[in-house]
């Protein structure tokens, strides 16, 4: 049964169109048939099956226009139901004229099932009316008033609540978002309700607010900067975050609205029907969130993946390049004058147009936090998802996986799905771990036992070196070469380095670093620096050798560039760094004035040995020990969780299992048969 104010509504439309067209028309055939499947007041069965193909008889179409001339002069007009009272109200909000109003309304109710559907699809598609005509003739409007409320310019478009449909189309050929209509159905009946449907909030940060000090001083410009877009209600206000996929982006800025007080509306998301959008579709729905929030208070918009809007290369059929569609023009407008403040995210800034960046007003990229920052968000998450994970594991993981917080939530989600413990949380983790890094197991977690310099074996005085350090200052230090067989502490001396210098330590490996791709190994030492730097991290870079062999005995360009790159980083890196390598002789030879100091690690000496023995087994060393004359700290630690899995508790025996040790170097000579006689 057709309502009141709808009934009022189906007979103004006919009645307009009937005194458009003559009988002879394909339209007063197509009102015909339309008229008699509607409940417009009057009973009308013309035997229209009976009419020529184009048109009805004059008079019929006379009688016609006589019955809806009677319905239009004598049916009141009833008070607007609950659409039209939404549809009034968000259009006030977005300022749209009378005119604007009611081809808005038509649109809307267009685009439901229904009869103005049916009646409209009649007059596009059947009857082939251009969409501005048929909206002339619907509405009763000047032709003039039409075209300009649909010009490209006009407000109905550029606030994204109306767009043209391209061939075929359906309906009255102007698209509104199918959000937008269920929005402004009932039970909505205030512009709060129209608009938390459309744009709903974000959900609270999984993380705080501190848990981004590593940003440094970037995260607090980026809030000052949004502070003061919404007091002083500034246009053209972007944020770009960038940073691999994990890093906490859409967290941070969670955090960022929590601080603000203001609310954060992600837009773009998914189209419609909960799916993947189109670049259109997602535009559209930025375009219209700019409008619809403009006037309300704190509001922030939230567009992830960035990139998604730009015109840029895909690959095409049979691996040719294609470019995408798009207009830069329409996007650099975009950015210099959207009313509500906007975060946006990308996984790589390479990807925007440098045209684009230039109108952002504040980039800021997201790492991987350090160490103390991903212990607590192991924590903070563990208690989330209610999977017990003690501190010191946390810590633990922490050290052995430099991943993104990203990977902590899923491995923790995964666990507490199956309702496992710490095993399954290591298990989880060290899996996604190994995918996330194309298949490369991640770093094993440092030793739990303390660097001591007495007991190492260098060419310098470790003691004397970290006291000068300390003193200088990180600004005053430069990179340090640290050379030596495996297991002599090189790396431990780092760590131990850059922690009395309380200096967060920044760890990559050379399979870290290079890339399949040409300019990827330059791309990520280059980011392994920039890193440092703007976390005030000591930089240790381990298989050195690998990144600077020495350029004479290259074979590839990409060999030399990537040596080049790594030079050029050591010469105006502003603070300390340290090269391991088990390959000094194969460094390339500029190497030698980038480092500050060069420091040669040796095997233990037999004082050294014997206090290594007392320290990792609590017992005085056998008298065999002098003669393992090319052992390290790192044997000693192996054969110590060797003899702890195996229950070797006596003296001989450990010596045995360190025997082991010395054995399996290379360049050992280990006699066989009998020793000949003197």
């Amino acid at each position: 049964m057709t309502q009141k104010y709808e009934q009022r509504y189906l007979i103004d439309l006919a009645f307009r169109v009937a005194h458009s067209f003559p009988a002879r028309s394909v339209v007063a055939q197509e009102l015909s048939s339309w008229v008699e499947d509607q409940d417009l007041g009057f009973d009308w069965d013309p035997e229209i099956d009976s009419f020529r193909k184009k048109g009805v008889p004059a008079p019929v179409w006379s009688d016609l226009r006589k019955r809806l001339a009677d319905r239009f002069s004598s049916v009141a007009r009833p008070k607007p139901d609950v659409l039209t009272q939404n549809i009034t109200l968000l259009a006030d909000h977005v300022g749209l004229t009378a005119d604007e109003r009611t081809i808005f309304e038509l649109a809307v109710r267009a685009g439901r099932s229904g009869p103005v559907n049916s009646l409209c699809n009649a007059l596009v598609d059947d009857a082939r009316i251009p969409v501005q005509d048929a909206v002339i003739h619907l509405s009763g409007l000047p032709a003039a008033s039409v075209r300009r409320a649909l010009a490209p310019a006009g407000r109905l478009l550029v606030s994204g609540l109306l767009q043209f449909d391209k061939p075929p189309m359906s309906g009255l050929g102007l698209l509104t978002s199918d959000r937008l209509l269920v929005a402004l159905d009932p039970p909505s009946r205030t512009l709060g309700d129209i608009l938390g449907k459309l744009f709903a909030r974000a959900g609270a940060a999984s993380v705080a607010w501190e848990d981004f000090e590593h940003l440094g001083a970037g995260r607090d410009f980026a809030f000052r900067l949004l502070r003061g877009a919404l007091e002083r209600h500034e246009k053209g206000v972007n944020i770009l975050l960038h940073g691999v996929p994990g890093t906490g982006k859409t967290e941070f800025c969670k955090a960022l609205a929590a601080r603000l007080g203001a609310g954060l509306h992600a837009v773009g998301e998914a189209d419609d029907d909960g799916d993947e959008p189109s670049r259109f579709e997602r535009l559209q729905q930025l375009r219209l969130g700019q409008r619809m929030l403009s006037d309300q208070g704190n509001s922030l918009i939230l567009f992830d993946e960035m990139e998604d809007l730009f015109a840029g290369i895909d690959s095409g059929i049979f691996g040719l390049s294609l470019r995408r569609t798009g207009s830069k023009v329409h996007i650099n407008r975009l950015l210099e004058n959207n009313p509500v403040p906007t975060l946006w995210t990308t996984n790589n800034i390479s990807d925007c147009d440098p045209a684009f960046l230039r109108r952002i007003s504040f980039t800021l990229e997201l790492r991987t936090p350090p160490v103390s920052v991903r212990s607590r968000i192991w924590e903070k998450l563990a208690e989330q998802h209610r999977v017990p994970l003690p501190k010191e594991l946390c810590l633990e993981l922490a050290h052995s996986m430099e991943d993104a917080p990203a990977l902590a939530d899923s491995a923790l989600r995964a666990v507490r799905i199956t309702r496992g413990g710490a095993d399954d949380v290591k298990l989880a983790a060290s899996a996604i771990s190994r995918a996330v890094r194309g298949g490369h197991n991640p770093l094993a977690a440092p030793s739990s036992v303390r660097f001591k310099p007495e007991l190492a074996n260098a060419d310098h005085d470790l003691a004397l070196i970290t006291e000068r350090f300390v003193a200088c200052g990180p600004a005053n230090t430069g990179g340090l070469c640290l050379s030596g067989p495996p297991g002599t502490g090189k790396s431990a001396f780092a760590r131990y380095l850059a922690a009395r210098m309380e200096m967060p330590v920044i760890e990559r490996r050379a399979s870290d670093l290079l890339d399949r791709y040409v300019g990827g190994s330059e791309r990520n030492i280059a980011d392994a620096f920039a890193e440092a730097r703007d976390t005030s991290a000591f930089l240790v870079f381990d298989e050195a050798d690998s990144l600077l062999g020495a350029r004479d005995g290259a074979t590839h360009r990409w060999e030399i560039s990537q040596v080049n790159e790594m030079l050029t980083w050591m010469e105006n890196h502003p603070l300390p760094f340290a090269c391991t390598t088990n390959l000094v002789e194969q460094l390339d030879p500029a190497t030698a004035r980038r480092f500050s100091l060069k420091i040669g690690f040796l095997p233990l000496s037999a004082l050294q040995r014997e206090a290594c023995f007392r320290r990792f087994f609590k017992s005085d060393p056998p008298s065999g020990l002098w003669a393992l004359d090319q052992l390290t700290p790192g044997d000693f630690a192996v054969a110590a969780k060797r003899s702890k899995l195996l229950g070797i508790a006596q003296p001989d025996a450990i010596l045995v299992e360190l025997r082991r040790e010395q054995a399996a170097k290379p360049n050992i000579r280990n006699p066989i048969g009998f020793r000949a006689a003197s």
